[in-house]
């Protein structure tokens, strides 16, 4: 079992730790578009209805969207979930996955993961939901330009609303959220650096006091 001494330590030892976490990934903001008043229900997916939504990552790592399906009807079939890329107005696929229908609605909130994108700070993307035989599979969006570095599609063209969505990068080493944090505000990545030394120095004289005790 830990002692009052080794606790005190392990405190000492979390502070910086957990400033560090939370100076430096303060200052990253994932993609995503939460229901606004303007919200709206999309028509179902079908032959003649394809939805997708652009984005720009924020982050190196991209492993998975959250969208809020909503029913519309007769529920069959299976949805697609398709993953661009696009470089120079050029849409490359690059991840995939399909579901029925069912599963996509049985939660306020459907998850299309799959294999973690490399690299993918600063680069745009489109999310694409296309009918698999689907029937009554409509999605939540709003309308007016929310999200400013995307907006939803329907059939390829761009529409003044975003699907609600959120992106979900993988979690980042410490040192690897700093870098990032320098690129994007270096003058706020140098004084949360400071600000976490001055912590960890007023925190150290409190626990030697309260080890003496």
């Amino acid at each position: 079992m830990l002692t009052g001494g080794r606790w005190l330590r392990v405190v000492w030892w979390s502070v910086p730790v957990l400033c560090a976490l939370f100076l430096a990934g303060a200052g990253v903001t994932r993609p995503g578009d939460d229901l606004g008043l303007r919200r709206f229900r999309t028509p179902p997916l079908g032959p003649d209805l394809r939805l997708g939504q652009t984005f720009s990552m924020t982050t190196d790592v991209l492993y998975a969207i959250d969208l809020m399906p909503t029913p519309s009807g007769r529920v069959r079939g299976d949805v697609r979930f398709e993953l661009y890329e696009i470089r120079d107005g050029e849409r490359t696929l690059i991840r995939g996955a399909q579901a029925p229908a069912e599963d996509v609605l049985r939660a306020p909130i459907y998850r299309f993961e799959f294999a973690p994108v490399l690299d993918a700070t600063y680069r745009e993307y489109r999310v694409d939901l296309v009918a698999s035989g689907a029937e009554g599979v409509a999605f939540w969006a709003t309308k007016g330009g929310r999200y400013q570095d995307g907006s939803m599609h329907a059939n390829g063209r761009a529409r003044w609303a975003d699907l609600a969505f959120q992106v979900h990068p993988s979690p980042k080493p410490m040192w690897r959220l700093w870098l990032d944090l320098r690129e994007s505000n270096p003058v706020r990545a140098y004084v949360a650096t400071g600000a976490l030394i001055g912590i960890w120095l007023l925190v150290a004289p409190v626990v030697r006091l309260l080890q003496d005790l």
